[in-house]
């Protein structure tokens, strides 16, 4: 019996022995690639750290430093002095409204499909290498992109924004039936009525791979059945979404515009809001003293006057437009008072020329803010919002939005220095000479 179990111990340390060998000799080295010769803005600080190398080793970054060794297959790019700053983010996009929304009534999904993949691509290559998809079904463009099989940003995704009867994500007509819209059996968004209706489509989005969600508590201005003023969700509907989201690891945000819808969502326990815009200053204040961040959007103030004046057909609409230009650009102030965490999400969709205005939204935001403030809500308070989701993050080997040790391998190379003027992240056509994500190359103009 001992001989028995000594040869049959011999034999499993032999077989485990083989078995690591195989395993380690079939593990390749992970490609490196050495950065030279650049100045480091690691998403944070406010100085560039100067003459640093940065080695990247898979889709992760190994080191930064001066004099970083490679090994010798490393491919070296010499930066030639240019500054090294983190891939951008955006909170609040819409990749999947490729066109206007009147426009997708009829469209079929492989249709609706095919549009996203241009714009998805087109924000990876101005830089914005992480996107919070802030409404609509970008579950599979996500799934494709990270498989590579498409090239675009990183998606954290609400999935269907939850609406109720008559708010702002009730795109079907006049005398749709409820549960009957095309935008709902698209899953761009869902239709639900009291506190079960709403756990049950939460847990539907997160079944579908949603990150958080995103509620309409109150009216839009592009919208069609929802006065700007009304409050869509009642407390104990707000109550269910912060509940539930929490069972999952997460949070629930909103589209909000006005106070008392702010003050219920707090009331409710809310841990974030996007818009705010009508938000008083008794509110704000609070707001800081929860430290509470905030997805409010700047750029579309100025452009409901000018360029985006079309999208707003109907006499009501245009009303409501007109009266968010005038009152809805207060809470700057607010913020900066009480210290208010505003993220940078710009609330843009369509196809590729319209989406371009994320950039222009950059340096558009210098109507109430100073560069440093707007390279922080880029990156900083973007991550802030990211981070909210907790395990759901879907990004989960290294951090974003920084240049360290560790962190994710999304890059840029930029000629001149954002901390001295922010509009070179702007200029992506002239720029952004360099593009990298999960460490790989996707523009390069070096």
């Amino acid at each position: 019996m001992f001989i028995k179990k000594s040869l049959l111990a011999v034999s499993l340390t032999a077989a485990l022995v083989f078995a690591a060998s195989a395993a380690t000799q079939d593990e390749k080295p992970k490609p490196q690639i050495l950065f030279t010769n650049v100045n480091v803005f690691d998403g944070k600080s406010d100085t560039l750290a100067e003459g640093m190398s940065v080695l990247v080793e898979g889709n992760l970054i190994k080191k930064v430093g001066k004099g970083v060794k490679a090994d010798a297959n490393a491919t070296v790019i010499d930066g030639g002095g240019r500054t090294m700053v983190p891939g951008m983010i955006d909170t609040h996009t819409h990749l999947s409204l490729s066109l206007p929304i009147g426009e997708m009534q009829d469209l079929p999904w492989d249709e609706i499909g095919v549009r996203m993949v241009p714009v998805a691509e087109d924000f990876l290559l101005r830089g914005f290498t992480t996107v919070r998809d802030f409404c609509g079904n970008s579950h599979g463009l996500r799934r494709a992109i990270n498989a590579g099989v498409i090239p675009g940003p990183r998606i954290v995704s609400a999935g269907a924004c939850i609406t109720p009867r008559s708010g702002h994500g009730d795109w079907s007509g006049y005398v749709t039936p409820k549960g009957e819209g095309h935008f709902e059996k698209l899953g761009m968004s869902r239709i639900v009525s009291g506190p079960d209706e709403m756990r049950a489509a939460i847990r539907e989005e997160m079944r579908r791979g949603a990150s958080f969600i995103k509620i309409m508590m109150g009216g839009g201005l592009a919208s069609s059945f929802d006065p700007i003023d009304v409050t869509t969700f009642s407390l104990e509907e707000v109550k269910a979404a912060v509940d539930e989201t929490e069972n999952w690891g997460t949070y629930v945000s909103a589209h909000v515009f006005t106070d008392h819808g702010v003050k219920l969502g707090l009331e409710a326990g809310m841990k974030t809001f996007d818009h705010t815009n009508l938000a008083s200053e008794e509110t704000y204040k609070i707001l800081g003293e929860r430290n509470i961040p905030i997805g409010a959007q700047v750029y579309f103030l100025s452009q409901i006057k000018g360029p985006a004046a079309a999208a707003f057909t109907t006499p009501e609409q245009r009303r409501k437009a007109a009266y968010m230009a005038e009152n809805g650009h207060k809470i700057f102030e607010y913020g900066k008072k009480y210290g208010v965490r505003f993220g940078f999400g710009v609330d843009l969709y369509g196809d590729v020329q319209a989406t371009r205005q994320t950039s222009e939204a950059i340096v558009g935001r210098r109507e109430y803010f100073s560069d440093s403030e707007i390279l922080k809500q880029i990156y900083e308070n973007n991550v802030v919002l990211l981070e909210l989701s907790g395990d759901r993050l879907p990004y989960k080997e290294g951090p974003l939005g920084v240049i360290k040790e560790g962190a994710y391998a999304d890059l840029l190379l930029v000629e001149g220095n954002p901390l001295e003027d922010i509009g070179v992240l702007a200029d992506w056509k002239n720029k952004i000479d360099l593009v990298m994500k999960d460490g790989k190359i996707y523009k390069n103009a070096l």
